[in-house]
């Protein structure tokens, strides 16, 4: 039975996740004003057909309920589609009562149809369904609606005025949650936008860290190995048995570069390892004398050991190559194994000609990859030369274990595994630290993805900010000075409104995402203010339809600031408008109970903002957490294709120029001059491609090639790195031409880096010296 994959759903964008809080909210919030307006619905049931009226009353509560029941895990299509089948119920409601219905009230409690206590929620899910112009739009038309119906339905002397009133206080009520979903929205589609740029530029530098890693992991191998073959062949000296074997290990580990194992291999123990150096050392300085304090007991990861005795190779290469230039004498070579912390340390010193650290040129790889950048990348690693001219050189590389958690065994060694897998030691096979593409650490240059759908530190668009508060001072002296007000109230009334304006200012002047503590104690303080000054000179002898208006403008601030991430404050600013509605009726001969329903139909506001507040911090926080693991997921899947392209594409460089000679060199048979001189011209062709990637390019390779052949000495340099001039064809076409006309001596083209004012040069030292440069231009001059 074939098994079948299962496909991953894509992760929630910002996008969705906005989504679902404010459907979510939504859903909540509907069921609380169902409640609250079901006593108004009962008195007002249309008595011809209570069936169709009860299935009216279901549809238009029931749909957001439903929509919030399914906002977690419902598709977004169909949360979209009962959002507009909701808003086209409640204008479907509204247009009935305006043709059928349009009297006033006169049974019940309250002349207000329970339909339009509900605007808000249709033009919300409206809103969240569509774009902002038709979000608007539909909002303006509600409201448009509602005030007709409140003027067709309402007993007052005034019908006209309190359409008015009504249409722009819902006006103003449902522009604040619709302005707030535009603006939210607009903010999660900047965060998916920033988010996608931002992974894709972590996932681009890692790559890069991974191309360059494996990069310099294969350079080093090559200069180790392949190169160290091809230049023992070339210049003679090594028996032929020694010189097959080192170029038959050298195939041994391109192949296993080739198909790289994640195994990090059985433990070494010392005496092994002071074995497999001791057999490096005879074949490369056999004058050396190694010398060991290392216990049995010590147990090295094979990863460690491959590194180490790279590195003494190197080392011991290098040492022989130069440590004896115009001594005159024979040169002292010591190797010398301790343990240390757990770890081990080699030593390999000579009291050869020593050399200037300082000067050695930065392309010379022997140095900075083969021993330190090898030793470096190994965890617990570690690399240091020290040398002076006359004074001998010292290389010291060492690896040290990580700390192992306590209660955590250390890993046993199977019994009869290490004599088999020390046969290759000598010239192991590359193991996983060399080969297997490594996770990338986040960059720290890198932010991290945005992940909050309030900006921070923004201030709403100063149009907006003005026409909001233009529109709610507005709205609130219509409604607190539009009617007949008994003149004995008309100072607390003036200094309620004027402390609310106050209040809206200070809300005005906060930024979005959250206000000081200071700011929102102010404005709580304001509204309880207002609500005494406005309620306690307040009496039932003149009653007028908004004649508690200071309820739903305190109600719309305190819906503001629990947005604006202080939900506790606006609660408390509720409990005490509360108290105060509860205190007035007392006073006036109400019930407790009858005070706190002048305020309960304003909990389902409050309700709603405090929702939308909560779900948007819980969903941005879980956004945070997604974007981090996408950014480190897409780091993670670049890095691994990055590292497997790159291996394969300097592999199947290296294979080309190299294998054929070294196959040739494994056959243990006597090397004739011209094979020798073979080996030098690849051994030069390899170094080209690892010093001068920008110049290894045809027709310069051929070009190159030639040159040699011809007796020229020709060496190749790239100091760009990763920013190659945008003029790199005109420099390999002049280098290339350079080297065609030239029969002898020396040459050098490097190609410089990105800050010089010309982006190569070429020294020609022959019958007459001279050096050109190249222009940014791509043109060439004499310097």
């Amino acid at each position: 039975m074939t098994a079948r994959t299962r496909k991953v759903p894509p992760a929630p964008t910002a996008v969705e996740r906005h989504a679902r809080v404010l459907y979510g909210a939504m859903g909540v919030a509907a069921l609380a004003f169902g409640l609250l307006c079901l006593g108004t619905y009962l008195d007002q049931a249309w008595r011809p057909a209570p069936a169709l009226s009860l299935l009216a009353f279901l549809l238009v509560f029931g749909l957001p309920i439903l929509i919030g029941l399914l906002s977690r895990g419902a598709p977004l299509r169909l949360l979209r589609a009962l959002a507009l089948a909701d808003g086209v119920v409640f204008l479907v409601i509204l247009g009935f009562w305006l043709v059928v219905r349009a009297e006033p009230l006169t049974t019940g409690a309250s002349d207000i149809p329970w339909v339009i206590s509900f605007t808000g929620i249709p033009a919300m899910a409206v809103a969240v369904a569509t774009r902002d112009r038709i979000g608007w739009a539909y909002t303006v038309v509600v409201c448009t609606a509602s005030g007709l119906l409140r003027a067709a339905t309402t007993t007052d002397s005034q019908p006209f005025m309190v359409g008015v009133e009504d249409a722009l206080y819902s006006l103003l009520m449902i522009t604040v949650f619709v302005g707030l979903t535009a603006i939210t929205r607009r903010r999660a589609a900047q965060v998916d936008a920033a988010a996608r740029v931002m992974r894709a530029d972590r996932a681009a530098r890692a790559a890069q860290v991974a191309r360059k890693r494996v990069r310099l992991t294969i350079d080093a191998l090559v200069h180790d190995s392949v190169i160290s073959t091809l230049l023992m062949a070339g210049r003679g000296g090594i028996p032929t048995l020694t010189l097959a074997r080192h170029a038959q290990t050298t195939l041994t580990r391109l192949d296993a570069l080739r198909a790289p194992t994640v195994s990090p291999g059985f433990p070494t123990t010392g005496h092994e390892l002071v074995d497999s150096l001791e057999q490096l050392a005879a074949d490369l300085a056999p004058d050396a004398a190694v010398h060991s304090d290392l216990s049995d007991t010590l147990r090295i990861p094979a990863v460690a050991v491959t590194a180490l005795l790279d590195a003494v190779g190197e080392a011991l290469r290098n040492s022989v190559v130069a440590a004896g230039r115009g001594q005159g004498r024979q040169v002292v070579r010591t190797v010398t194994v301790q343990g240390r912390r757990g770890g081990i340390r080699v030593l390999v010193h000579d009291d050869g000609a020593g050399f200037d650290p300082s000067r050695v040129p930065a392309e010379r790889l022997g140095i900075t990859q083969s021993i330190i950048g090898r030793m470096e990348r190994l965890t617990g690693g570690a690399a240091s030369v020290r040398s002076r001219p006359g004074a001998g050189t010292e290389v010291e590389v060492s690896w040290t274990p990580e700390p192992r958690p306590a209660g955590v065994p250390a890993a046993a060694t199977p019994a009869g595994a290490a004599p088999a897998a020390l046969a290759t030691l000598v010239h192991p096979a590359p193991a996983a630290v060399l080969t297997r593409p490594e996770p990338t650490a986040p960059d720290p240059t890198i932010p991290d993805p945005p992940n909050s759908l309030a900006p921070k530190r923004v201030r709403l668009p100063s149009p907006v900010n003005f026409a909001i508060l233009a529109l709610f001072v507005l709205v609130h002296a219509l409604l607190a000075f539009g009617d007949d007000e008994p003149v004995a109230t008309l100072p607390g009334e003036v200094l309620g409104f004027v402390a609310l304006v106050l209040a809206a200012l200070i809300m005005a002047r906060a930024y979005i995402n959250q206000m000081t503590r200071i700011r929102a104690a102010a404005v709580v303080a304001l509204c309880a203010a207002s609500a005494a000054l406005v309620s306690f000179p307040m009496t039932l002898a003149n009653p007028t339809p908004f004649g508690h208006w200071y309820l739903g403008a305190i109600t719309l601030l305190l819906l503001v600031l629990a947005v604006r991430g202080r939900s506790g404050l606006a609660w408390l600013g509720y409990a005490l408008m509360s108290a105060i509605a509860i205190v007035w009726s007392i006073a006036n001969g109400l019930t407790v109970a009858e005070g706190l329903v002048m305020v309960s139909r304003h909990a389902g506001t409050l309700l709603a903002g405090s929702l939308f507040a909560v779900g948007l911090a819980r969903s941005t926080q879980a956004l945070s957490v997604l974007n981090h693991e996408r950014a480190l997921n897409g780091a993670a899947s670049a890095t691994a294709v990055a590292a497997i392209e790159e291996r394969e594409s300097q592999l199947a460089r290296v294979n080309v120029l190299s294998r054929p000679t070294l196959d040739r060199l494994a056959q243990s048979t006597e090397l004739s001059p011209e094979m020798r001189a073979k080996c030098l011209l690849v051994e030069a062709t390899l170094r080209d491609a690892m010093r001068a990637r920008a110049l290894f390019v045809e027709p310069l390779v051929s070009a190159t090639r030639a040159a040699r052949l011809r007796g020229v000495e020709v060496t190749l340099l790239d100091d760009s790195g990763d920013h190659q001039p945008s003029q790199m064809a005109a420099v390999v076409a002049a280098v290339a031409d350079e080297l065609n006309v030239l029969v002898s001596g020396r040459f050098t083209a490097r190609v410089l880096p990105a800050d010089r004012p010309i982006i190569a040069s070429i020294v020609i030292d022959a019958a007459t010296p001279h050096m050109l440069v190249i222009t940014p231009e791509g043109d060439l001059q004499e310097a």
